[in-house]
């Protein structure tokens, strides 16, 4: 395949922004001609919309980065609300270290302690995809959520993938609130299917199961689409 600026060949459309300019020179142009051409593309061309999407790999980047922040945001906070202090008596000793986790009742208490702790870090983290279409994990991968024909998702997509995604936290978070154990189960089998439904990243539609439901994808950051600016062409998927 040739680009139509540099005249450069290439093995596949995965190195062009457009069906006819590459990646390169689509990175030279201004923001405005780049709407100009995303618009043009995704309305009159019949390119593979498939191929913007990003991919398992990446995902399974911005994922292992957000748990590396999340679990660095749980230690600052072991320590700052004084659960460290509470048990550390037991983290010294090899022999306490082992009654400690022999001991139910000592171990019901320490979950207790944790637990709501646990909760309010992950949501206040991941909620930061409602907002930000993204998580500090996509953001460093230079990755964002949007509708899965490329455009801006709003705030109640983003919200209604939010919830699918983490239905099992949810579920957990009222199993422990309200002690109904069933709400526990519940979660713990919708953990399973997000844990399953997360491979279907794998598949060709690059979609998890939670972004089939929520009709969303995850895209490069450039590669969104202005939904103000782009007249989007139904058929297109």
């Amino acid at each position: 395949m040739k680009c139509e600026k540099c005249g450069n060949e290439y093995l596949s459309q995965s190195y062009f922004a457009t069906p006819t300019i590459c990646n390169d020179c689509f990175n030279k142009l201004s923001e405005e001609e780049k709407q100009q051409l995303m618009s043009q593309a995704y309305n009159y061309y019949p390119i593979d919309q498939y191929a913007y999407r990003i991919g398992f790999g990446r995902r399974l980047g911005a994922y292992l980065i957000d748990w590396a922040f999340v679990n660095l945001l749980f230690v600052i906070a072991f320590f700052a609300t004084g659960l460290y202090d509470e048990f550390k008596g037991y983290f010294y000793d090899l022999s306490d270290l082992m009654k400690f986790f022999q001991d139910p009742g000592l171990m019901q208490e320490f979950t207790n302690s944790i637990l709501p702790i646990t909760f309010i870090l992950t949501f206040m983290y991941y909620s930061l995809e409602i907002v930000l279409a993204a998580t500090p994990g996509k953001i460093i991968l230079g990755i964002q959520i949007a509708n899965q024909d490329r455009t801006q998702a709003t705030i109640i997509t983003l919200f209604t993938r939010f919830v699918l995604k983490h239905s099992n936290s949810i579920f957990s978070l009222l199993a422990f609130v309200i002690a109904v154990k069933a709400f526990d189960f519940v979660g713990s089998l919708l953990g399973l299917a997000f844990i399953v439904g997360c491979f279907f990243v794998l598949a060709s539609k690059r979609q998890g199961f939670h972004d089939m439901i929520a009709k969303t994808a995850v895209f490069r950051k450039k590669e969104v689409l202005d939904r103000n600016n782009v007249a989007i062409n139904d058929n297109s998927l």
